[in-house]
């Protein structure tokens, strides 16, 4: 199946294949910017529920030798938990400073 990461300006930047989908406890995917095809990585999220808590691990991996993806997630995701994060304890997320 295809996924894809739009803006608000339904603009595509990444997208991608669900590799594998397991409810509420993994998704792997694909992930690639339309402008470098040939960079494809793959993102997995796993759930895991500990006590009354959620623990949600993020492992962006399989890089292709000398990519640039690699900068722009280590930047990007620590971005987008942490507002994830304030999202879900405050209802209200962060201003990132993205475009769109």
């Amino acid at each position: 199946m295809k996924w894809e990461h739009r803006t608000e300006g339904n603009e595509v930047w990444i997208q991608g294949k669900v590799v594998d989908c397991v409810p509420a406890r993994r998704l792997v995917l694909t992930w690639v910017e339309l402008e470098n095809l040939k960079d494809v990585s793959r993102v997995t999220f796993e759930i895991e529920p500990i006590e009354n808590m959620v623990c949600l691990t993020v492992t962006h991996d399989k890089f292709k030798a000398g990519s640039k993806m690699v900068g722009k997630v280590s930047w990007g995701w620590p971005r987008v938990l942490s507002s994830l994060k304030s999202f879900l304890e405050t209802g209200k997320s962060l201003n990132l400073g993205c475009k769109d």
